[in-house]
């Protein structure tokens, strides 16, 4: 009788109910990821086992999934890159969103168009997506890198940087538009220009989550981003509490994204627009050694959309 206690006490400890377990999930606080966001403001991660894990920044997000404590992550493309490189058996569960104008070139006064950034210092965070926009954006004013002196700094200091004189421009996030008004900048250029630069999306380990998970995290994304649209006003409520800016800045940014409804999702998927941005950031990053290895992008994209009809 004991011993039959003992084990009862130690499967509900265990969860040997039959429940699944929980399925953990990491994303930084992008507003991008805000129906990520809402459904945990909202409870509808936890009733379904699903524990959102929250970092400061991507690069927190990568070191926990290399280190086993993620079963999935909301990322930008590049990233997924990077952790597939590694050895990550990932899948492309969903596009969460594409910037259209979130993703921002600042200047100082006197800079009025692209082509006057030769021989300018440019802030860029360092890693494959701001170096892949800063490429696109060259590319677009007609510039090479060697034009251009490209100065590293984290996106936090590139408004300072720009009110103090060290930079002339930089290449930033529409959350920062704030300081960088304040800072005496303007917008130069951003991604309306630059159609599918930066695409977020919603990666998971195939290995650690069934088939049936990953439809049940593909359902409860479109769901609370139904929900988010019917309900605005108290969903920009909840979500810039839990994001962590004002309102305003918040619908600032998200007015410059594309957000994965299952339109888009189904669109970029089915016209192979993302098969080529991933071949195209691919390339970039073997190129400029932002990569371990090389990797068949094809396999990052769900089993249907393996095959040429996609």
């Amino acid at each position: 009788m004991r011993l039959f206690l003992l084990i009862s006490l130690l499967c509900s400890l265990l969860a040997c109910s039959g429940e699944p377990e929980s399925l953990r999930i990491g994303g930084n606080r992008w507003p991008g990821y805000g129906p990520v966001y809402l459904a945990d403001d909202l409870g509808w991660l936890q009733s379904q086992g699903i524990q959102l894990l929250e970092y400061p920044h991507a690069t927190g997000v990568l070191r926990a999934f290399d280190n086993n404590l993620l079963d999935a992550a909301l990322l930008t493309l590049d990233e997924a890159l990077q952790l597939a490189a590694r050895g990550h058996d990932l899948e492309i569960l969903l596009i969460t969103n594409i910037s259209a104008g979130a993703d921002v070139l600042y200047a100082r006064p006197g800079i009025g168009r692209p082509q006057e950034l030769a021989g300018q210092r440019i802030g860029v965070e360092t890693g494959a997506l701001g170096g892949h926009l800063l490429a696109r954006t060259l590319e677009l004013a007609g510039l090479a890198e060697r034009d251009v002196q490209v100065v590293s700094l984290p996106i936090h200091e590139h408004a300072e940087a720009l009110g103090a004189g060290r930079i002339d421009a930089a290449i930033s996030f529409a959350t920062e538009e704030p300081a960088f008004l304040a800072a005496g900048a303007r917008r130069l250029l951003d991604t309306r220009a630059l159609p599918d630069t930066v695409i977020d999306v919603l990666v998971v380990e195939r290995g650690r989550i069934s088939a049936q998970r990953r439809e049940q995290l593909r359902a409860l994304w479109f769901d609370s981003l139904r929900e988010w649209h019917d309900n605005h006003e108290q969903a920009d409520a909840r979500l810039s509490r839990r994001l962590g800016i004002d309102q305003e800045t918040l619908h600032l940014t998200v007015d410059g994204l594309q957000l994965g409804d299952r339109a888009l999702n189904r669109r970029l998927l089915d016209d192979g627009r993302l098969a080529e941005r991933l071949d195209s950031l691919h390339a970039f990053m073997r190129s400029h050694g932002l990569l371990a290895s090389a990797i068949d992008t094809g396999s990052l994209l769900p089993a249907p959309c393996r095959s040429a009809q996609c």
